[in-house]
């Protein structure tokens, strides 16, 4: 800071800088702590252009919900079709083709992954990888419950007796023909 004591009258006509130097200390440090955050880089992937390869496989079945199944043996399943190593990127292209072309109806295209219990977690992140890696615009929808009409035959549905066992003490056993039983008044 500079002061002036002596006995001078009337307007001075120096600059007082302290202020000017202040602020741009001040812009020096504003810029020197942005600085590094604006150098990062921002990754973007570019959608590709389906290959004519792609084009002319055959479409999916007309479904309204999409299960991509990890098998205890490592085997990758879309609904009822088994999908190789090899092939099932390109054929998970052609499912999210076919439900977003059906995007306006059923809304945003959704699959549903569901590992077996015995399946190597390898073969599940594999899995999960190839559905990432089809397209970005999937919805994966875990499942955690398995789905009775899914079950294979001989099997039952979770919480459900097998046959040929009696019922719980207190429950009403069903009858004949598989008709419920009426209701007792």
């Amino acid at each position: 800071m500079s002061m002036d004591v002596g006995a001078k009258k009337g307007p001075r006509s120096d600059i007082n800088i302290t202020p000017l130097v202040d602020i741009v200390l001040v812009l020096l440090i504003i810029f020197m702590v942005l600085t590094p955050l604006m150098e990062k880089e921002l990754a973007v992937r570019v959608p590709e252009e389906p290959t004519p390869e792609e084009l002319a496989q055959p479409p999916p079945p007309d479904l309204t919900q999409f299960i991509f199944k990890v098998d205890e043996a490592g085997l990758f399943h879309v609904n009822n079709e088994a999908l190789t190593d090899d092939n099932a990127a390109e054929r998970l292209k052609v499912y999210y083709r076919a439900a977003k072309a059906k995007e306006a109806t059923q809304g945003p295209p959704v699959i549903f992954f569901d590992a077996d219990d015995k399946a190597k977690y390898e073969r599940a992140i594999k899995g999960l990888d190839l559905i990432r890696d089809s397209s970005a615009g999937w919805t994966i929808g875990m499942m955690t419950e398995k789905i009775a009409s899914q079950a294979p035959a001989g099997e039952t549905a979770p919480g459900a007796a097998p046959e040929g066992t009696p019922p719980a003490p207190g429950a009403t056993p069903p009858a004949p023909g598989g008709a419920a039983p009426a209701p007792q008044q």
